[in-house]
């Protein structure tokens, strides 16, 4: 029965999880990575190479970054060419529960780190004794207090006792917790949204997607491409998907004047001063014709 209810395609809830994640804890350059995670399921490190058109070293930063941090999982294929070379590669895909057990981890391990913040601010010292530096919590005030002088005093030394401003949290824990709670609140409902689903091993642990933009076969009329590696079904899980490059566009130039266009310049050539369209320099005239016939 679970099986029958088990979605065939990741839900567009988790595949925006992931999203914020990324683009809210992450730079740029691992959004934009697990994008096309998000995109082509499981792919290989050099069509990764390809589509982003980083640096590998640079590429495989990213990929170890997302990877320590359990966004994305490496799993390693060893592929026979056409020359009967084996060679090994690295594929990247995202496994949707695993992300989102990290996702709650790591939410709550700064919610508690918060927490223990405000815990910390109620037992911290808040006053020091400027000469022999006794430090006393705000629960030892009321040692504190001479009846005689009105004011606060080391109970070790006597003098005046001074608020530590050292102490003092440079935050407000509670107002700290509200800000959070407010800024995850969107992450907060794709995991209530997302907690009751269940997904299928083909789904956890995608296969490779073929990629028709970077297949040798692509035809962009078509929107998808055909691998020559169709005999090898192993090797290639083929994935119809929307994202095909099926957009054209029909541009038509008419180079004619119109007869708009015509009228209008011949309005503008009237109105042209005479030295615009002839010389006023006396006998250029008569150059002008002399020079003709002699060509």
């Amino acid at each position: 029965l679970m099986e029958q209810n088990a979605p065939s395609e990741v839900p567009a809830a988790l595949q925006r999880l992931a999203k914020y994640i990324v683009r809210g804890f992450y730079g740029v350059e691992c959004s934009l990575a697990l994008d096309v995670l998000i995109r082509y399921s499981c792919v290989k490190e050099d069509d990764l190479l390809q589509l982003l058109k980083y640096e590998r070293k640079q590429l495989r930063a990213v990929l170890n970054t997302l990877k320590v941090d359990k966004l994305v999982k490496l799993r390693m294929r060893v592929e026979t060419g056409p020359n009967g070379k084996s060679t090994r590669h690295n594929y990247y895909y995202i496994n949707y529960k695993v992300l989102v057990d990290v996702v709650k981890y790591k939410l709550d391990h700064v919610r508690r780190k918060i927490e223990a913040d405000e815990r910390d601010s109620t037992t911290r010292s808040s006053f020091k004794c400027p000469s022999c530096s006794s430090t006393y919590t705000d629960l030892e005030v009321n040692q504190l207090f001479d009846a005689f002088t009105g004011t606060f005093r080391c109970t070790y030394c006597n003098t005046e006792v001074e608020e530590d401003g050292s102490a003092f949290p440079k935050h407000d824990a509670r107002t700290l917790l509200a800000k959070f709670n407010e800024q995850i609140e969107p992450i907060f409902v794709l995991l209530r949204e997302t907690e009751d689903t269940v997904l299928p091993h083909d789904l956890l642990e995608p296969q490779p997607t073929e990629i028709p933009e970077l297949s040798e076969s692509f035809d962009p009329m078509m929107g998808s491409g055909v691998l020559e590696s169709c005999s090898h079904p192993e090797k290639w899980t083929h994935r119809s998907s929307s994202f095909g490059l099926t957009y054209t566009q029909n541009l038509t130039i008419d180079v004619q004047d119109s007869k708009h266009e015509k009228k209008r310049r011949e309005k503008a050539t009237e109105k042209q001063p005479i030295w615009l369209s002839q010389s006023t320099v006396e006998g250029a005239a008569t150059a002008t014709n002399n020079s003709v016939g002699k060509f």
